[in-house]
């Protein structure tokens, strides 16, 4: 996936968008990095800014000058950066007079929900993974979803949207430590378990589309199997990430699912290259484009 910077908005091309460069709208759709740089995926990406549009949504692109959300930098242990382009971002989109970032990328969502507010550097707008945004638009009948689509599928959470989606917890007390041991929280410490990302969105989705046949599998939610791309660990250790991602696809199958279905670009990149470098291939979908074949 290395492309110069200039690369990051050739997934628009063609499309007739608000450039937030010079215009403003109410919504921004931020594509991320691996939906930017990645050709196999873009028309996901685009898909998703259609579906917006379809709706009649205000919104608009940062193209070429979109910048990365700072995610994945931090997790790879430069944590310094977040703040620089937490910094950049809260400028740009108060620039271009912004109200919502939707977002395909649930590596980017997680950054701008999560991230950003355990820095103490919040957006100030309302953040939204582009899951949250299609079940707003279907509540609204912005989209109707009426064509059938006769598919067994599975949903694979992906880590940014669930666990690590799950909104952060502040906190501000005294740390003491008992008999120089036992650590305790005055006032008591809320923890994240995990338990609060977004779980039920993407499955309500996937369950109002006609025609669809909707099975889980054993380890869904907080319990679910990590795909093995985020984190870095797909670019420092790809093979065990393929192997993760073949687990992964084993589980889909043992549960009758022809289809793996996901809401994350990283996930659905891993998925595919485990399929065609074990030779275990699933069908792997994004939530975006069976909703387009739905309507």
């Amino acid at each position: 996936m290395l492309s110069p910077k200039a690369d990051r908005g050739k997934w628009a091309e063609g499309l007739k968008v608000k450039d937030l460069t010079r215009e403003q709208a109410q919504v921004v759709y931020h594509a991320g990095c691996r939906y930017s740089f990645d050709k196999e995926l873009w028309p996901i990406a685009r898909g998703g800014l259609d579906l917006l549009q379809k709706a009649g949504v205000d919104v608009g692109i940062m193209g070429r000058d979109e910048a990365c959300c700072g995610g994945r930098a931090y997790e790879l242990g430069y944590e310094g950066e977040l703040t620089k382009y937490a910094e950049h971002q809260m400028e740009t989109f108060r620039t271009a007079g912004v109200k919502t970032i939707v977002t395909p990328c649930s590596d980017c969502y997680a950054t701008y929900k999560v991230l950003y507010n355990k820095i103490n550097k919040n957006l100030g707008i309302e953040v939204l993974h582009i899951t949250q945004y299609i079940e707003r638009l279907i509540k609204e009948k912005k989209l109707k979803l009426t064509k059938k689509v006769p598919l067994t599928v599975t949903y694979h959470d992906p880590c940014h949207l669930g666990r690590l989606g799950e909104p952060w917890v502040q906190w501000n007390g005294k740390e003491t430590k008992v008999m120089g041991q036992m650590i305790v929280h005055d006032p008591p410490k809320k923890y994240r378990r995990g338990a609060n990302g977004v779980y039920e969105t993407p499955r309500e989705i996937l369950k109002s589309i006609p025609g669809l046949k909707f099975v889980e599998m054993y380890r869904i939610k907080e319990y679910a199997w990590c795909c093995g791309s985020g984190g870095g660990v797909k670019e420092a250790y790809p093979d065990f990430a393929i192997w993760t991602a073949n687990e992964r696809i084993k589980e889909a199958k043992a549960v009758g699912a022809k289809a793996i279905v996901s809401a994350c670009g990283w996930c659905n990149r891993n998925f595919l290259d485990a399929g065609k470098e074990t030779g275990n291939k699933i069908d792997v979908y994004d939530i975006i484009e069976l909703v387009q074949k739905a309507i």
